[in-house]
Protein backbone atom coordinates (compact mmCIF):
# COMPACT_ATOMS: atom_id res chain seq x y z
CA UNK A 1 0.00 0.00 0.00
CA UNK A 2 2.81 2.37 1.03
CA UNK A 3 3.99 2.46 -3.33
CA UNK A 4 0.78 3.62 -3.91
CA UNK A 5 0.72 6.40 -1.63
CA UNK A 6 4.34 7.31 -2.93
CA UNK A 7 3.17 7.35 -6.06
CA UNK A 8 0.58 10.13 -5.19
CA UNK A 9 3.27 12.14 -4.04
CA UNK A 10 3.47 14.60 -7.16
CA UNK A 11 1.03 15.34 -6.30
CA UNK A 12 -9.31 11.35 14.24
CA UNK A 13 -12.70 9.63 11.87
CA UNK A 14 -14.33 7.09 13.49
CA UNK A 15 -15.20 4.13 11.40
CA UNK A 16 -17.02 1.10 12.75
CA UNK A 17 -19.02 -1.50 11.17
CA UNK A 18 -21.95 -2.54 13.11
CA UNK A 19 -22.46 -6.08 11.75
CA UNK A 20 -19.14 -7.00 11.73
CA UNK A 21 -18.24 -7.37 15.67
CA UNK A 22 -15.20 -6.03 14.51
CA UNK A 23 -14.55 -1.78 14.85
CA UNK A 24 -11.89 0.32 14.24
CA UNK A 25 -12.06 4.37 15.51
CA UNK A 26 -9.73 6.14 13.29
CA UNK A 27 -9.10 9.75 13.25
CA UNK A 28 -8.43 11.63 11.01
CA UNK A 29 -5.91 14.86 10.80
CA UNK A 30 -6.26 18.37 10.81
CA UNK A 31 -5.82 20.35 7.57
CA UNK A 32 -1.97 22.06 7.84
CA UNK A 33 0.58 23.52 4.86
CA UNK A 34 -2.73 23.89 2.91
CA UNK A 35 -2.13 27.05 0.60
CA UNK A 36 -4.74 30.35 0.53
CA UNK A 37 -8.67 30.25 -0.03
CA UNK A 38 -7.73 32.69 -2.72
CA UNK A 39 -5.35 30.42 -4.20
CA UNK A 40 -7.40 27.66 -4.13
CA UNK A 41 -10.31 29.23 -5.31
CA UNK A 42 -8.61 30.36 -8.52
CA UNK A 43 -7.43 26.72 -9.13
CA UNK A 44 -10.75 25.64 -9.30
CA UNK A 45 -11.90 28.24 -10.94
CA UNK A 46 -9.33 28.14 -13.92
CA UNK A 47 -9.86 24.56 -14.36
CA UNK A 48 -5.92 24.17 -13.73
CA UNK A 49 -6.92 21.90 -10.63
CA UNK A 50 -9.33 19.67 -12.57
CA UNK A 51 -5.68 19.12 -15.04
CA UNK A 52 -3.57 18.98 -12.78
CA UNK A 53 -5.56 16.15 -11.00
CA UNK A 54 -6.21 14.29 -14.31
CA UNK A 55 -2.23 14.19 -15.14
CA UNK A 56 -1.66 13.27 -11.50
CA UNK A 57 -3.90 9.84 -11.87
CA UNK A 58 -2.28 9.53 -15.50
CA UNK A 59 1.05 8.81 -14.06
CA UNK A 60 0.22 7.09 -11.05
CA UNK A 61 -2.04 4.45 -13.27
CA UNK A 62 1.20 4.33 -15.26
CA UNK A 63 3.38 3.50 -12.40
CA UNK A 64 0.99 1.26 -10.54
CA UNK A 65 1.03 -1.09 -13.97
CA UNK A 66 3.80 -2.09 -13.44
CA UNK A 67 2.82 -3.94 -10.44
CA UNK A 68 -0.83 -4.47 -11.06
CA UNK A 69 -1.75 -6.65 -13.60
CA UNK A 70 -5.41 -6.06 -14.69
CA UNK A 71 -8.23 -3.31 -15.62
CA UNK A 72 -8.54 -0.23 -12.82
CA UNK A 73 -9.14 3.20 -12.66
CA UNK A 74 -8.16 6.02 -10.37
CA UNK A 75 -9.16 9.11 -9.17
CA UNK A 76 -7.64 12.04 -7.61
CA UNK A 77 -9.49 14.78 -6.00
CA UNK A 78 -7.02 17.59 -4.83
CA UNK A 79 -7.60 21.26 -3.34
CA UNK A 80 -5.70 23.10 -5.54
CA UNK A 81 -2.54 22.66 -7.72
CA UNK A 82 -0.16 24.12 -5.63
CA UNK A 83 -1.48 21.54 -2.50
CA UNK A 84 -1.36 18.59 -5.24
CA UNK A 85 2.19 19.33 -5.86
CA UNK A 86 3.52 19.32 -2.16
CA UNK A 87 1.69 16.27 -1.68
CA UNK A 88 -1.95 16.78 -0.18
CA UNK A 89 -4.91 15.65 -1.76
CA UNK A 90 -8.61 15.60 -0.77
CA UNK A 91 -9.15 11.74 -1.84
CA UNK A 92 -7.98 8.55 -3.67
CA UNK A 93 -9.40 5.76 -5.07
CA UNK A 94 -9.09 2.81 -6.94
CA UNK A 95 -11.42 0.43 -8.63
CA UNK A 96 -10.20 -2.70 -11.02
CA UNK A 97 -11.46 -6.10 -11.94
CA UNK A 98 -9.73 -8.87 -12.40
CA UNK A 99 -6.55 -7.79 -10.48
CA UNK A 100 -3.30 -9.73 -10.30
CA UNK A 101 -1.08 -8.16 -7.81
CA UNK A 102 2.12 -10.34 -6.16
CA UNK A 103 0.57 -13.72 -6.70
CA UNK A 104 -2.48 -12.93 -5.45
CA UNK A 105 -5.94 -12.85 -7.92
CA UNK A 106 -8.84 -10.69 -7.16
CA UNK A 107 -12.30 -10.68 -9.32
CA UNK A 108 -12.66 -6.92 -8.14
CA UNK A 109 -10.63 -4.84 -5.84
CA UNK A 110 -11.64 -1.41 -3.98
CA UNK A 111 -9.73 0.79 -2.31
CA UNK A 112 -10.94 4.70 -1.47
CA UNK A 113 -9.47 6.96 1.41
CA UNK A 114 -11.72 7.77 3.52
CA UNK A 115 -10.46 11.24 4.90
CA UNK A 116 -10.23 14.47 2.87
CA UNK A 117 -7.42 15.41 3.88
CA UNK A 118 -4.22 13.37 3.14
CA UNK A 119 -0.40 14.38 3.06
CA UNK A 120 2.65 12.99 1.66
CA UNK A 121 5.49 15.18 1.43
CA UNK A 122 7.73 15.21 -2.20
CA UNK A 123 10.05 17.06 -0.57
CA UNK A 124 12.73 14.62 -1.47
CA UNK A 125 11.10 12.60 -4.32
CA UNK A 126 13.42 9.44 -3.66
CA UNK A 127 12.36 9.40 -0.27
CA UNK A 128 8.41 10.52 0.10
CA UNK A 129 7.10 10.91 3.77
CA UNK A 130 3.93 9.84 4.86
CA UNK A 131 2.69 13.10 7.19
CA UNK A 132 -0.38 11.87 8.59
CA UNK A 133 -1.96 8.37 9.12
CA UNK A 134 -4.06 7.95 6.39
CA UNK A 135 -7.01 4.80 6.46
CA UNK A 136 -8.81 3.60 3.43
CA UNK A 137 -11.40 1.27 3.08
CA UNK A 138 -10.80 -1.83 1.26
CA UNK A 139 -13.31 -4.32 -0.61
CA UNK A 140 -12.50 -7.43 -2.05
CA UNK A 141 -14.13 -10.20 -4.36
CA UNK A 142 -12.61 -14.00 -4.92
CA UNK A 143 -13.92 -16.23 -7.32
CA UNK A 144 -12.33 -19.65 -6.76
CA UNK A 145 -10.33 -19.74 -10.08
CA UNK A 146 -8.84 -16.57 -8.26
CA UNK A 147 -7.82 -18.57 -4.82
CA UNK A 148 -6.46 -21.17 -6.62
CA UNK A 149 -4.41 -19.03 -9.26
CA UNK A 150 -2.64 -17.48 -5.95
CA UNK A 151 -2.40 -20.61 -4.41
CA UNK A 152 -0.29 -21.70 -7.28
CA UNK A 153 2.08 -18.17 -6.74
CA UNK A 154 6.12 -18.70 -5.87
CA UNK A 155 4.68 -16.84 -2.25
CA UNK A 156 1.76 -19.04 -1.50
CA UNK A 157 4.08 -22.18 -2.53
CA UNK A 158 7.09 -20.84 0.58
CA UNK A 159 4.06 -21.20 2.72
CA UNK A 160 3.39 -24.29 2.30
CA UNK A 161 7.09 -25.42 2.42
CA UNK A 162 7.68 -23.33 5.57
CA UNK A 163 4.59 -25.38 7.34
CA UNK A 164 6.02 -29.14 5.52
CA UNK A 165 9.31 -28.29 7.36
CA UNK A 166 7.90 -27.33 10.58
CA UNK A 167 5.34 -30.59 9.85
CA UNK A 168 8.90 -32.76 9.00
CA UNK A 169 10.35 -31.33 12.89
CA UNK A 170 7.47 -32.92 14.16
CA UNK A 171 6.78 -36.27 12.47
CA UNK A 172 3.24 -35.23 10.68
CA UNK A 173 1.72 -35.38 7.63
CA UNK A 174 3.25 -33.52 4.40
CA UNK A 175 0.90 -31.55 2.48
CA UNK A 176 1.72 -32.12 -1.26
CA UNK A 177 -0.65 -29.93 -3.55
CA UNK A 178 -3.52 -27.90 -2.36
CA UNK A 179 -6.43 -26.52 -3.81
CA UNK A 180 -10.32 -24.94 -2.63
CA UNK A 181 -13.29 -25.47 -4.06
CA UNK A 182 -16.68 -22.69 -3.36
CA UNK A 183 -19.84 -25.26 -3.80
CA UNK A 184 -23.59 -23.99 -2.77
CA UNK A 185 -21.59 -21.16 -1.04
CA UNK A 186 -19.63 -23.49 1.28
CA UNK A 187 -15.91 -23.30 1.06
CA UNK A 188 -13.82 -27.06 0.34
CA UNK A 189 -10.23 -27.80 0.87
CA UNK A 190 -8.91 -30.64 -1.10
CA UNK A 191 -5.45 -31.28 0.11
CA UNK A 192 -3.13 -34.48 -0.76
CA UNK A 193 -0.91 -35.41 2.21
CA UNK A 194 1.97 -37.43 3.03
CA UNK A 195 1.93 -39.55 6.18
CA UNK A 196 4.60 -40.47 8.20
CA UNK A 197 5.39 -44.24 7.79
CA UNK A 198 2.40 -44.86 4.89
CA UNK A 199 3.18 -45.52 1.82
CA UNK A 200 0.90 -43.98 -0.38
CA UNK A 201 -0.87 -40.38 -0.23
CA UNK A 202 -4.30 -39.82 1.20
CA UNK A 203 -6.71 -36.77 0.40
CA UNK A 204 -8.29 -34.84 2.15
CA UNK A 205 -11.49 -32.99 1.66
CA UNK A 206 -12.51 -30.67 4.08
CA UNK A 207 -15.13 -27.85 4.52
CA UNK A 208 -14.98 -24.98 6.89
CA UNK A 209 -16.94 -21.73 7.81
CA UNK A 210 -15.51 -18.35 7.39
CA UNK A 211 -15.58 -15.82 9.88
CA UNK A 212 -13.42 -12.75 10.90
CA UNK A 213 -11.61 -13.21 14.29
CA UNK A 214 -9.75 -9.86 15.74
CA UNK A 215 -9.85 -8.33 12.58
CA UNK A 216 -8.09 -11.51 10.49
CA UNK A 217 -10.18 -13.84 8.07
CA UNK A 218 -10.41 -17.77 10.26
CA UNK A 219 -11.53 -21.00 8.55
CA UNK A 220 -13.61 -22.30 11.71
CA UNK A 221 -15.70 -25.74 12.23
CA UNK A 222 -13.46 -27.68 10.03
CA UNK A 223 -14.85 -31.30 9.14
CA UNK A 224 -13.90 -33.96 6.95
CA UNK A 225 -15.99 -34.72 3.99
CA UNK A 226 -14.30 -37.77 3.32
CA UNK A 227 -14.34 -39.19 6.80
CA UNK A 228 -12.80 -42.41 6.62
CA UNK A 229 -9.53 -41.09 7.92
CA UNK A 230 -8.48 -40.42 11.94
CA UNK A 231 -7.41 -36.84 12.22
CA UNK A 232 -7.55 -34.11 15.13
CA UNK A 233 -9.54 -31.74 13.63
CA UNK A 234 -8.44 -28.88 16.12
CA UNK A 235 -4.99 -29.78 14.31
CA UNK A 236 -6.58 -29.61 10.99
CA UNK A 237 -7.92 -25.95 12.36
CA UNK A 238 -4.46 -24.64 12.80
CA UNK A 239 -3.02 -25.52 9.52
CA UNK A 240 -5.77 -24.44 7.48
CA UNK A 241 -5.44 -21.09 9.31
CA UNK A 242 -1.71 -21.05 8.56
CA UNK A 243 -2.05 -22.08 4.50
CA UNK A 244 -5.20 -20.06 4.30
CA UNK A 245 -5.02 -17.81 0.76
CA UNK A 246 -7.34 -15.76 1.90
CA UNK A 247 -5.09 -14.03 4.32
CA UNK A 248 -2.54 -14.64 2.16
CA UNK A 249 -3.81 -12.24 -0.38
CA UNK A 250 -5.26 -9.79 2.13
CA UNK A 251 -1.80 -9.80 3.52
CA UNK A 252 -0.86 -8.51 -0.07
CA UNK A 253 -2.34 -5.61 0.61
CA UNK A 254 -0.83 -4.91 3.95
CA UNK A 255 2.44 -6.07 4.12
CA UNK A 256 4.53 -3.99 6.35
CA UNK A 257 3.75 -0.55 5.64
CA UNK A 258 0.39 -0.51 6.38
CA UNK A 259 -2.16 -2.15 8.76
CA UNK A 260 -5.15 -4.02 7.51
CA UNK A 261 -8.26 -4.96 9.52
CA UNK A 262 -10.97 -7.52 7.96
CA UNK A 263 -14.37 -6.44 9.09
CA UNK A 264 -16.97 -8.54 7.20
CA UNK A 265 -16.17 -11.52 5.16
CA UNK A 266 -19.02 -13.40 3.48
CA UNK A 267 -19.77 -16.47 0.64
CA UNK A 268 -22.44 -15.65 -1.76
CA UNK A 269 -22.97 -16.60 -5.33
CA UNK A 270 -20.23 -18.61 -4.69
CA UNK A 271 -17.49 -16.52 -4.47
CA UNK A 272 -16.14 -14.96 -1.35
CA UNK A 273 -16.71 -11.06 -0.08
CA UNK A 274 -14.30 -9.62 2.01
CA UNK A 275 -13.95 -5.68 3.47
CA UNK A 276 -12.00 -3.50 6.12
CA UNK A 277 -9.94 -1.10 6.48
CA UNK A 278 -6.22 -0.64 5.72
CA UNK A 279 -4.18 2.05 8.10
CA UNK A 280 -1.10 3.55 6.43
CA UNK A 281 1.10 4.89 9.71
CA UNK A 282 2.87 8.13 9.46
CA UNK A 283 6.05 8.18 8.92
Amino acid sequence: MKKILIFLGILFLSFCEANAGNCVWLECAEPYDLSSGASRFMSVASGSNFLATRVAEAILKKELKKTIDGRFNISISSYSVKDLKKGIFKSFSLNGKNLALDGAYFSELKINTLCDFNYVSQQDPKNPVIKVDIPLAFSAVFSEDDINKTMQSAGYKKVIDDLNMLGSSLGVFRVMTSQIRIKDNKFYYILKIAIPFVRNTQNLVLVSNLKVSRGQIDLTNTKLVNNNMLIDLKQLDHVINYINPLDFSLNILENKHANLTVQNINVRDNKVYASGIIVVPKD
